[in-house]
């Protein structure tokens, strides 16, 4: 374990990697967005690790008593791109982003029963997809581009429901699949 860590090292410190040019990089949906650190390794190849971290509350309040969820999610991911100069202020990319997932949840029913009913969900798994875009420089700093992706999303774990003080308990294995498009506007900023 210790020679890798010193591979590792010494791969850090070698001279491409010190030549990289690093940034950062936000996205805008409407939804949620992600923040990156875009790293071009040399001017045709970029990896560009990212977090994203969304938090969402609801409650339902109802004549027999009130409803709330609480889900929160974090995804840690890299995408590893292909570079292409179209224009002189111009690039196109391609390639693929994989990230974890880790989704948590939990839900209080205080409506049925006559007891409240709680509820906890906890799911990890990944996120992968085939990746295209575009970006506009300005200054030489500044970029501002879209990025399309089809993206795979396959998550599982448990569920666990309990009544009242655990009058009664049970348990669900869980799993999520599922696919689409994923579009965004990402503003990068490279030092």
């Amino acid at each position: 374990m210790r020679k890798l860590y010193v591979a590792v090292g010494l791969a850090l410190c070698s001279g491409s990697a010190l030549a990289a040019d690093f940034g950062v990089g936000i996205s805008a949906r409407s939804d949620d967005g992600f923040l990156y650190v875009p790293v071009d390794i040399t001017p045709s190849f970029r990896i560009e690790p990212s977090v994203r971290y969304v938090s969402n509350e609801q409650t339902y309040t109802q004549s027999s008593g009130a409803d709330s969820q609480e889900t929160k999610q974090w995804e840690f991911g890299v995408g590893v791109f292909g570079l292409k100069k179209v224009a002189e202020t111009a690039h196109i990319y391609y390639g693929a982003r994989l990230a974890y997932v880790d989704i948590q949840s939990t839900t209080v029913d205080d409506s049925s029963f006559g007891l409240p009913v709680y509820g906890k969900t906890d799911q990890d798994g990944y996120r992968i997809g085939p990746t295209v875009g575009f970006e506009y420089l300005f200054g030489g700093h500044f970029s501002v581009g879209g990025e399309a992706s089809y993206t795979f999303l396959d998550v599982d774990g448990e569920s666990t429901s309990r009544i009242g003080n655990g009058i009664s308990q049970s348990t669900l294995k869980i799993e999520q699949k599922t696919n689409g498009t994923q579009t965004r506007l990402i503003f990068r900023y490279m030092f």
